[in-house]
């Protein structure tokens, strides 16, 4: 079933409270909760009260947007971002792969993206989650022939 949605990242500088107020106001069912301002990585006491927001207004949190880069040297403990989109009740953890583009990457760039991805996939599996990579520039994924790849 596709519901009406919106990304907290499009709205930086509100507040979740105004955010969960807007959806509710204009029949917006979903929100996918961004690590970097709304629902930081790890903090399980403001990712509880998110949650507790949400459901008093029937509403669903479809994704969190982790801007996890795999395969990226010096990243968040993908264990908090994790944690954080169980408590948030998250079905998908939104990431990039990588920060190199496609056609700039060597075969041991796509490897190390790779064998990151499939430790946080596994590490999100374990909590009942999926992950999705993001269609970004300066991924691997910034073209619909890499992204298939």
């Amino acid at each position: 079933m596709i519901v009406s949605g919106l990304v907290s990242i499009s709205f930086r500088k509100q507040t979740v409270e105004t955010l969960v107020a807007e959806c509710v106001k204009n029949k917006i069912k979903a929100i996918e909760w961004g690590g970097d301002i709304h629902v930081p990585h790890g903090d399980l006491e403001k990712a509880a009260h998110v949650a507790k927001l949400m459901a008093a207004n029937g509403l669903v949190t479809s994704s969190y947007g982790s801007y996890y880069r795999a395969g990226v040297p010096d990243q968040v403990d993908f264990a908090k971002v994790v944690a954080t989109a169980k408590v948030l009740g998250a079905p998908t953890i939104r990431v990039w792969a990588g920060n190199k583009a496609s056609a700039d990457a060597s075969a041991e760039d796509r490897k190390t993206v790779v064998d990151d991805l499939k430790r946080c996939c596994k590490l999100a599996a374990e909590a009942g989650i999926t992950v999705s990579t993001e269609y970004h520039g300066n991924t691997l994924t910034d073209t619909n022939e890499s992204a298939q790849l």
